[in-house]
């Protein structure tokens, strides 16, 4: 089941009466969260962002979910497992959950720093924090934005956030087509406990989301029993078409959404949005054309040397220089990890002349 509800604003009592609904919708908390249940409330907190720049779940949004589970005294815990080049407890301040962690006397969490277990779901092989697999309830609260990979991140992707930080790296190494990357995303989620999704659109993110794009505002809350129905209602919302989001792909079309009827404009699409070209094409044929077929960052002098970049690419394809990180095209896959965890927004994803002209068309 999925469901909206209109919030135009991050004003407390609007956020808080929002969530509200949308718990009504779904058929009250009471019919998921029972006294004393564990829960992890799991937001998106990709990096070090303010909440004005729509990179992360909202404060507003999370105090108000957590406030909710308190109120029927559910065991509350807060966490993520950031891009492990981040630095957590500025993640934590900046976005200002922390803040609100505090208030309301919840631990906030590294999710790896808790133990991680190797997990087996259809011949794929990830690893997922134990705090989230030992949860008889997650709370998943993703911000909706685009993605350079996956097109759209929302309800499925933000539990890609439940792998450890440092193992990321690896699987997008093993995973680098985007729909490799979807059935991972896609395995994820089904080995989890019951997940109940919370999304903020409140403001979202278009264009070369999801951490250099820009706000828009979309004003909803999506709430929803199933990341993939979730998923698949927001598409019809942002103007995307299901199909074009790998996470989606071999997923039925669910039944339709109830509440508020939402209205936006088609959101921007990253300039990477057909990184999964190679996806539909012949094997016989990847070969010989993939070569034409590529997507590599440039990064603008913006850039201020930090090195996140650099530690973020799961291939090594970026050096670190007295001037700027260097790439060695060759060994680019084309993830976007760079573009995910720079922190000024000086990491563009260019595409390769045959993707160019064929996007005229």
């Amino acid at each position: 089941m999925t469901t909206f509800v209109k919030c135009d604003s991050y004003e407390r009592a609007q956020v808080e009466a929002a969530v509200e609904k949308a718990w009504s919708q779904l058929g009250g908390i009471g019919k998921f969260v029972k006294p004393g249940m564990r829960v992890l409330v799991k937001p998106n907190l990709l990096r070090d962002a303010t909440p004005e720049e729509a990179v992360t779940t909202h404060p507003e949004v999370v105090r108000a979910c957590v406030k909710k589970l308190l109120a029927i005294d559910a065991k509350v815990t807060v966490g993520d497992s950031p891009a492990f080049v981040a630095n957590l407890a500025k993640v934590w301040k900046t976005t200002e959950i922390q803040d609100v962690c505090a208030e309301l006397k919840v631990p906030l969490v590294s999710l790896e720093q808790q133990g991680c277990t190797a997990c087996e779901q259809n011949d794929l092989h990830f690893s997922l924090c134990n705090e989230a697999l030992d949860a008889e309830l997650i709370l998943n609260l993703p911000k909706v934005k685009t993605h350079g990979l996956t097109l759209l991140t929302a309800a499925a992707k933000n539990l890609y956030g439940l792998v450890p930080g440092h193992l990321k790296t690896q699987l997008h190494k093993t995973h680098p087509s985007a729909n490799r990357f979807g059935e991972l995303i896609r395995g994820i989620a089904r080995k989890l406990p019951r997940v109940v999704t919370i999304a903020d659109g409140v403001v979202g993110m278009e264009g070369d989301g999801p951490s250099s794009g820009t706000p828009v505002q979309l004003g909803f809350l999506a709430a929803g029993t199933d990341v993939f129905e979730l998923d698949y209602h927001l598409c019809g919302v942002l103007g995307f078409a299901p199909s074009q989001v790998p996470t989606l792909h071999g997923t039925p079309a669910p039944q339709p959404a109830t509440g508020d009827a939402i209205r936006v404009a088609p959101l921007k699409r990253p300039h990477a949005s057909q990184l999964s070209m190679l996806d539909k094409l012949p094997k016989f044929l990847v070969r010989w054309i993939g070569r034409f077929i590529w997507f590599r960052p440039v990064i603008s002098t913006a850039c201020v040397h930090c090195g996140r970049c650099v530690k973020a690419c799961p291939v090594e394809a970026l050096k670190l220089d007295d001037a700027a990180p260097k790439l060695e095209a060759s060994r680019c896959i084309g993830c976007c990890c760079c573009s995910e965890i720079c922190p000024v927004k000086a990491i563009t994803i260019m595409s390769s002349p045959l993707v160019r002209l064929a996007e005229r068309f």
